[in-house]
């Protein structure tokens, strides 16, 4: 033991070392052990020095105690023990320090105290001057912990503070200065001065400072704004603009350049400290700057030719800050191209407004050079650079001279000419066209029409020499003018002077009308006409004649040419001659024309041929044999065959052939893939036969299609996709069955030599397709396209090659050979190759090198190199020492291409050190301090040792030094000085040296804290832009531990707090957040961090707004589609509201287009058109140059700037689909299966081009027949050509309802579909109806049914039933046709056991065609077996049958028919048929069958299969007479059938209900009477005279049943008031039958039942001929008839029957009586009328007898009887 523990003793709070030193081999370990068991544990208070000292910081009471140290080693071990004494004192342990706070914050001064617990202590505050302690009041106070707390400081608050503590223990105090700052005051005498020229547009801004707030001002803000003519607006805040926001705090002017010309200004200042930034000063006067000239031109300035003399141009002013003023107008100039000499000629545009201007009267075909500026009331400005325009070409304006025309032959003249002036042509000469013309007499006048006419290319080799051509294809010794023009792409030059020509002469065509006449035996005349065509001057005929087939016998005549006609003498009877005529010129003989006849016989027509056949039919041609009919006695001189197709029913001829013998011919000129009929017909010298009998229908065979699709176009789309167009196939070129088009592309590079690239092909099946968008394809390459129609015997020739180039694009690969080479620790020298020619896809405008390292997460950076001719760069302030991934990239114009693989890696070369990171101090006390830190950011190399030195702060003396291996990152520093400030330093160092040092402080104590949170952050107005804010804090108390850096939060939106990932250093009071949103609201807070954690967050700060930013969101969908041949429309998804950064009530959008070229310029100085409104998402530029390519972008803007672009749309202008589409559809039915459409084409402003064709879609919309299920009508398509305005859609369904459409098409797609229209087919026959079977077949009869056809073709009107034996058989064989209108016949009377064949046809307009089936009546397959044994017996009523039953077949027997045959009949009649099942006995009645007649029985078993054989008895039974069966009937009555039962009963009724009525009567009387008195008595109060006496009159009446009513002749009393009984006659005398008497009441057998309140209307005195209606208010005029019919069926009806005596009654009502629902309440009741009398009705099953006025009579029991 080197140096034993000592006893210590240490005031609280306070250090204290206890030493244990050992020497020892090795050095012995150490244990510290407190008061003899605990181990001591290792913490920030408690640490062993490397010597083995123990030491305690921060001692506290406990820690007192006996402090053992054990040194032990391998040798042995020692051990000391000392003893740790604590004095309590009073003292200060957190003093107050220096304070600055904002003035209105809360300051608070700490002053924490430490003692003993049982020693009492006070503290008292004192301000620096006075002698009295600080009392607490309402704005200052002590806290409970000793805290001075002073609130809403102001700047009278500003003092040293004192904290003074007073007790036993000890006394201390301490001092602290408490500051107040605010933000600095606006500075004054703000003024503005103009420079003097040339300096005009510069200003000088001076100020004097305000008071700084207490705190250096940092800096000050500019700001200005311009005054309107109104002067300034009144509100401060409105239309300032930072102009600068960091000027010296120690600058009192500054001068501002560049600000615009012809503008008024006001300026004013502010002031920031580190508060914050002041309120600005007033505003400085007011300064107007002079107007200029523009001082840069208009933009966007384009033109093109209009026509041959005009030039349209366009502009957009110039940009704001070069126009100096308000633009008055617009300066265009323009002269010849190259004629520099040559004056300019100037347009004056005054309107500001206008943006366009076509020159006019410009020379044809000549190059300009145009300019344009604009001008205020200054001057004019900047003109444009020139733009070079070329008017259109002209048509040539001179003709070619020097024509002469030699004839060569008879058909073909040789031209020549001299060219005309070259400028005189007025563009590129196209050539000449050669023009032959003919007079002909028109409306009595002779005009030249054009005959023929060729062009001739212009000569390449010297195109000013004459030229030479021949004209061919003239008509022999005609007489022509000739005419030569010179053309160009316009139009037709100026015709030169006719010159005559005669073509030579030739022989003469074959003479015409060739005929005979006068024939005789030993004569004939020969008559014809002169040749159609001479081709000459005829000089004479020949006419040369012989025997048939006997050339010996020629003879010759010579005519002259005024002869048509001959006489030919001694001819041998009935012989057949041959004659020839031809015609003669001065060249030669011409075509003779043959005829043969018969002497002595006249010519007469031909017969048509017959038996025609076909043969070798191919898909051109097909061979037709026939049979030749008679000759019409001459030769036949040619056969006419003619055709039928199915979409031309209309005969037509399709050849004729001249061989006279023929017995076959090759009908030529057919149409592949046709259905065809072909007829024949004969012609001779008299005339032509009738058409033979048609052939069958044939088709020909399948060909390749006719042709290539005509009109190929191709059009880029974009960089990998190409439009290829064409004009369809129409259907009958197509030769077979459409597969489609094969679509065959490949690259072509002109430049590659012999490189052939693979073509590749597609196939599109849509034969009605005319276009197809080929994608995939390689960017910025030319295509060759050809397409071929193909079906299924192969595809026709090629189209024509056309070629496009696929749109640019961005570099698809990135350069070769990229090589990087460090040079320095902070600099790599970067070296490439080109890109791949393939992969360029456009013109490489430069490269980008990206670079990055890889062991860091950082940005990429990149660097960019404008040129594509530089292939090195130099990548500089790089890290050192760290490896690197380099790429390179080239771009176009559009963009960025693709990035070099691999990357290259690098490294750059080794360097000193930076500084080491993250130092901080984890334990301090008075004495030590602990340091601890990181490898630096920046190690630029392997770091080989670290150094720390500290010394006091302020101290020039370095008090340590001391190196570190690269492992070790802390030192703990020792026997410091308490209380103090020392300055650490830390470095490190790699192979090349020191690098740079880390410095930081440290406060030795051992009451250090976390940080007190910093003040609310400050922001000023001027501070926020749109994308960052600026904020200042004051910082709180430090703790005692200096602060390492401050965190930074803010809040976006009252969202979530999200931390700034930057730490900011804890020297500055400010920070600017950026990369914020514009137009959204921020707050921020921030929290102090020194090395014991951080403080608390502080307030947070207002809420704040960023400015309005331009969008930063491009639009999407960009889409352009032409809309006309000069015109697009332009598409795009417009922003939401939240996309405008703030400034959406001045969004628009912007849309730059231009031509492409080669060469194309900048965007954004091309034209534009601005459309405003956030909503806007279309717009149509108009006046663009026809045939060209545009490329258009599309950008939002609003007052603060334009957004990003979208990529460029790329449109050909020149093509536009149809906007118009076919006019006055019609479509009408022709049969049905073909409807005749006819239409308009669309208006010619609507065509957009040319038309190629039209589309017919045709769709089903209704149809007689039902789909299969899961399948629907689809609409079919079919293509015509251009010039068809009429079309017959045929092979439709029959009866069928379709809807139509129609559009029209042009190279550039599909115009719009016109109106439908809809159209019904006609109807046709329907066909076979489906599924004909039988059922319920018997021995004579079976039903027969069927479904109906498939297809029904129109309205079923019904179906033909036919049937007849299937064999012939003169018994019984004839054919039955029989009409029905539903699907099921039951067909009766057949034979037994004999074949029929049933046929059903269904008919429409016509019976279809039928549909067959035999069926045999009889037993079927699967039928039961004959019953047998079958025996009768006879019985007094009947006759009784019994059988055996046999096997039941194939299913159970479901029951029998029975059936009898008279002796002398011979079919069965079926008697009854039975239904329950198997049985074995039955009985037939006589009463079914005829008395005293011979039947004989059978019975027939069946199941569901069908009939058994029948059983037959041999035995026949003789029915018995009529008087026996009424005789034996009567015998057998049942009991209540008897006479005495029946007479009994209806005494007994009658009775009974005699004495119901009476009694109910009798009732109903005394109540009506009782009644009546007392309604007379309450009127007769109210009455005159003369209506009392009415009403006794109308009494009297009633009581003694006199009605209103009179008696008719059939019993019937009939109403005479209305109908109604009971109502009083107010206008005829009573009558005596009224007076008379009234009838006896009725028996209940002889009253007619009635509703309640219908009166009495018939009365019968017979009670066997009554009858009860139903309705009996419905009384007509036939109720006498219905009386007779009720005396017969009485008659009829049994006389003793018990029912017949009551109910002679209807069916009807008898029916209703039964239906009638049962009445619960059997009492009914009526309202009778006035006058009422003897009355009853039956309702519900109920009398109701009305015997008097308002009487309610119930009449209960009758309803049981009924």
């Amino acid at each position: 033991m080197e140096q034993p523990p000592q006893n210590v003793t240490a005031l609280d709070g306070k250090d204290a070392t206890i030493s244990c030193r050992a020497v020892g081999a090795p050095n012995p370990n150490i244990t510290w052990i407190y008061n003899e068991t605990q181990l001591v544990e290792l913490s920030s208070r408690f640490q062993i020095l490397e010597s083995g000292d123990l030491l305690i910081s921060s001692i506290r009471a406990a820690d007192a105690g006996l402090y053992i140290c054990v040194r032990a080693n391998e040798a042995g071990s020692v051990k000391g023990e000392a003893y740790l004494s604590v004095l309590v004192r009073t003292q200060i342990i957190q003093p107050p320090v220096n304070t600055t706070v904002l003035l209105g914050l809360t300051a608070t001064l700490q002053c924490k105290v430490s003692s003993d617990p049982s020693v009492p202590y006070n503290i008292d505050w004192y301000r620096e001057g006075q002698s009295t302690p600080i009392v607490n009041s309402q704005r200052v106070g002590v806290q409970a912990d000793g805290q001075l707390e002073i609130q809403a400081v102001r700047a009278s608050d500003v003092g040293t503070y004192a904290c003074v503590v007073t007790s036993p223990g000890g006394n201390e105090t301490r001092s602290a200065m408490l500051s107040v700052i605010e933000l600095p005051f606006p500075p004054s005498n703000v003024r503005v001065e103009r420079l003097p020229e040339p300096h005009q547009r510069s200003i000088n801004v001076s100020w004097t400072p305000g008071f700084d707030g207490n705190s250096p001002i940092d800096k000050f803000i500019i700001q200005r704004r311009e005054v309107s003519e109104l002067g300034p607006v009144p509100d401060p805040l409105l239309n300032w603009i930072t102009e600068l926001t960091n000027v010296s705090a120690d600058q009192r002017w500054i001068v501002l350049d560049n600000l615009k010309a012809a503008t008024v200004y006001q300026f004013r200042v502010s002031a920031v400290n580190r508060v914050g930034e002041g309120s600005p000063s007033e505003p400085s006067n007011i300064v107007e700057l002079p107007q200029e000239a523009p001082s840069g031109p208009p933009v966007g300035f384009v033109g093109s030719a209009r026509s041959m003399s005009e030039i349209i141009t366009q502009w957009q002013p110039p940009l704001e800050e070069h126009r100096n003023g308000q633009i008055l107008g617009y300066i265009l100039r323009y002269r010849l191209y190259g004629y520099n000499n040559v004056p300019w000629s100037y347009q004056n545009i005054t309107n500001e407004a206008q943006r366009n201007f076509l020159i006019q009267e410009l020379i044809t075909w000549k190059d300009y050079i145009v300019q344009i500026a604009a001008y205020n009331n200054m001057g004019v400005g900047v003109y444009t650079e020139g733009a070079k325009i070329k008017t259109k070409e002209g048509v040539p304006e001179a003709p070619p001279t020097n024509l002469r025309v030699l004839a060569l032959n008879s058909t073909a003249v040789q031209i020549s000419w001299t060219p005309p002036n070259p400028q005189q042509i007025n563009g590129i000469n196209q050539g000449y066209k050669i023009q032959a013309w003919q007079q002909h007499l028109i409306e009595g006048e002779y005009q030249d029409l054009e005959k023929r006419m060729i062009t001739v290319p212009p000569s390449l080799i010297d195109p000013l020499a004459e030229q030479t051509a021949t004209l061919n294809g003239l008509d022999k010794y005609a007489k022509y003018n000739i005419t030569v023009l010179c053309f160009t792409d316009p139009g037709d030059g100026v015709i030169s002077q006719k010159v005559s020509v005669m073509t030579k002469e030739d022989v003469p065509d074959e003479i015409t009308a060739l005929h005979f006449d006068d024939i005789s035996d030993r004569s004939v005349t020969v008559l014809w006409a002169p040749p159609r065509h001479a081709n000459g001057v005829l000089t004479g005929y020949t006419v040369r004649y012989q025997m048939r087939d006997r050339p010996e016998t020629m003879k010759s005549i010579n005519l002259t040419a005024e002869d048509t006609q001959l006489t030919v003498n001694q001819l041998q009877a009935t012989t057949h001659y041959w004659f020839e005529i031809c015609a003669w010129t001065r060249i030669g003989r011409g075509t003779p024309k043959t005829a043969t006849i018969q002497s002595g016989v006249e010519p007469v027509l031909p017969h048509a041929p017959t038996n025609l056949a076909l043969s070798n039919i191919e898909a051109f041609s097909v061979v037709l044999q026939f049979t030749p009919g008679f000759d019409g006695n001459s030769s036949i001189t040619k056969w006419k065959v003619e055709a039928q197709t199915a979409r031309n029913m209309t005969w037509f001829t399709i050849c004729e052939i001249s061989d006279p013998d023929a017995e076959t011919l090759t009908v030529t000129g057919l149409m592949p893939f046709t259905q065809y009929r072909l007829r024949l017909s004969a012609t001779n010298v008299v005339g032509s036969s009738r058409p033979s009998e048609p052939t069958k229908d044939f088709q020909t065979i399948q060909a390749r299609p006719m042709h290539a699709p005509y009109n190929v176009t191709v059009r880029a789309m974009s960089a990998q996709q190409l439009r290829v167009r064409w004009i369809p196939l129409q259907q009958t070129e197509w030769f077979g069955n459409p597969r489609g088009y094969n679509i065959s592309y490949r690259q072509v590079d002109h430049k590659a030599g012999t490189i052939k690239h693979p073509p590749r092909s597609t196939l599109i099946e849509d034969h009605t397709a005319n276009s197809h968008v080929l994608d995939g394809l390689e960017e910025w390459t030319l295509y060759e396209v050809l397409i071929n129609a193909c079906n299924d015997v192969g595809c026709s020739r090629a189209s024509n090659a056309a070629e496009e180039r696929t749109r640019e694009a961005t570099p698809s690969y990135g350069p070769l050979e990229v090589e990087a080479n460090a040079t320095s620790s902070t600099t790599v020298v970067v070296r490439w190759g080109e890109v791949p020619r393939q992969h360029r896809n456009g013109q490489i405008e430069g490269y980008k090198v990206f670079y990055a390292a890889t062991d860091r997460v950082v940005p990429v950076l990149h660097k960019t190199i404008p040129n594509n001719s530089s292939f090195t760069t130099t990548l500089t302030e790089l890290k050192k020492y760290v490896v690197y991934h380099v790429q390179v990239l080239a771009y176009t114009r559009l963009g960025d291409g693709a990035l070099s693989t691999p990357p290259i890696r690098v490294q750059t070369f080794e360097d000193t050190p930076g500084a080491p990171s993250n130092v901080s101090f984890p334990d301090v006390t008075f004495s030590m301090a602990r340091i601890i830190w990181d490898v630096p950011d920046d190690p630029n190399g392997e770091i080989l040792a670290y150094q720390v030195t500290y010394t006091l702060n302020g101290s020039a003396n370095l008090n340590y030094s001391r190196e570190f291996p690269p492992s070790d990152r802390t030192f703990r520093a020792t026997q410091l000085l308490p209380e103090r400030y020392y300055t650490f330093s830390v470095t490190a160092q790699t192979r090349l040296g020191w690098g740079k040092t880390a410095s930081v402080l440290v406060y030795t104590t051992n009451n250090r804290d976390r940080p007190q949170a910093p003040s609310v952050p400050q922001v000023s107005r001027s501070q926020i832009q749109a994308h960052q804010i600026t904020f200042s804090w004051t910082p709180g108390r430090d703790g005692f531990a200096p602060l390492r850096y401050y965190t930074v939060q803010m809040r976006e939106n009252e969202g979530p707090w999200q931390p700034l990932p930057e730490r900011v250093d804890p020297l500055v009071s400010s920070y600017t957040a950026v990369g914020l949103k514009p137009y959204t609201t921020y707050q921020f807070r921030i929290q102090a961090t020194n090395d014991l954690g951080p403080s608390a967050f502080s307030r947070e700060s207002i809420v704040v707004r960023t400015l309005p930013a331009a969008p930063a969101v491009g639009v999407g969908g960009l889409k352009v589609v032409p809309i006309t041949t000069t015109s697009v429309r332009v598409h795009w998804s417009a922003l939401e509201t939240g996309m405008w950064n703030g400034d959406a009530a001045t969004g628009g959008y912007r849309i730059l287009y231009q031509q492409l070229s080669d060469f194309p310029t900048a965007l954004q100085s091309t034209p534009k058109t601005d459309v405003m409104g956030i909503n806007v998402n279309s717009v149509v530029l108009s006046d663009l140059t026809q045939d060209r390519n545009y490329e258009i972008v599309v950008l939002p803007f609003n007052s603060q700037g334009p957004g990003p672009a979208t990529p460029p749309a790329a449109v050909y202008v020149g093509e536009a689909v149809p906007t118009g589409e076919p006019r006055a559809v019609d479509a009408a039915a022709i049969s049905s299966t073909e409807v005749r459409l006819r239409w308009k084409p669309p208006k010619q402003s609507m065509q957009n081009g040319d038309i190629l064709g039209y589309k017919i879609f045709y769709l089903v919309t209704y149809s007689p027949q039902a789909l299969e299920p899961g399948r629907k009508w689809e609409e079919e398509i079919e293509v015509v050509s251009a010039t068809a305005t009429s079309h017959s859609l045929v092979f439709l369904d029959k009866y069928t309802e379709y809807r139509i459409q129609l559009l029209a098409f042009n190279p550039a797609g599909d115009g719009p579909r016109s109106a439908p229209v809809t159209v019904k087919t006609l109807q046709g026959v329907p066909s076979a109806p489906l599924n004909l079977r039988f059922s319920d077949i018997t021995m004579q009869s079976l039903e027969v049914s069927w479904d109906p056809p498939k297809f029904l073709n129109g309205e079923i009107l019904g179906y033909l039933v036919t049937y007849e034996t299937t064999e012939e058989n003169e018994k019984f064989s004839k054919q039955v046709k029989q009409k029905v209108s539903n699907t099921t016949l039951r067909v009766q009377n057949l034979e037994e056991e004999v074949t029929y064949t049933f046929t059903v046809r269904a008919q429409t307009i016509d019976y279809g065609p039928a549909v067959s089936e035999n069926v045999t009546t009889g037993p079927q397959d699967g039928s039961p077996v004959a019953p047998r044994d079958l025996i009768l017996s006879k019985t007094l009523s009947s006759v009784e049958m019994h059988w055996i039953n046999g096997p039941s077949g194939r299913g159970p027997i479901l029951g029998y028919l029975i059936e009898a045959k008279k002796r002398d009949d011979s079919r069965w009649t079926k008697i009854d048929q039975t239904k329950k099942g198997p049985m074995q006995d039955y009985t037939v009645s006589y009463h079914i069958l005829m008395p005293s007649t011979a039947y004989t029985f059978r019975v027939i078993a069946y199941n569901r299969y069908g009939i058994s054989f029948p059983a037959y008895c041999k035995d026949s039974i003789l029915t018995p007479s009529k008087l026996h069966l009424e005789y034996g009937y009567l015998q057998h009555k049942p009991f209540y059938r008897q006479t005495w039962f029946m007479v009994s009963l209806a005494a007994t009724s009658i009775v009974i209900i005699v004495m119901v009525i009476a009694v109910l009567c009798v009732k109903s009387k005394s109540y009506k009477y009782k009644q009546e008195a007392q309604k007379t008595l309450e009127e007769s109060m109210a009455m005159s005279i003369d209506e009392r006496q009415e009403l006794a009159l109308e009494l009297y009446r009633s009581r003694h049943g006199v009605g209103t009513g009179t008696l008719n002749s059939v019993g019937t009393l009939r109403s005479g008031t209305l109908g109604t009984l009971g109502r009083k006659s107010t206008n005829r005398p009573p009558t005596s039958a009224q007076l008379g008497k009234s009838p006896p009441r009725p028996s209940p057998a002889s009253v007619a039942y009635h509703s309640d309140e219908e009166s009495l209307k018939c009365y019968d005195e017979n009670p066997d001929d009554s009858s009860v209606t139903e309705k009996p208010s419905e009384v007509s005029s036939s109720e006498a008839s219905q009386h007779s019919e009720s005396e017969n069926e009485s008659v009829r009806s049994d006389p003793h029957s018990f029912v017949n005596h009551y109910a002679n009654v209807n069916d009807s009502l008898r029916q209703s009586w039964k239906k009638t629902k049962p009445v619960r309440n059997y009492s009914s009741y009526t309202d009778s009328e006035p006058e009422g009398s003897a009355v009853m009705s039956l309702n519900g099953g109920q009398i109701i007898v009305n015997n008097m006025a308002r009487s309610r009579a119930p009449l209960p029991g009758f309803s049981s009887f009924v």
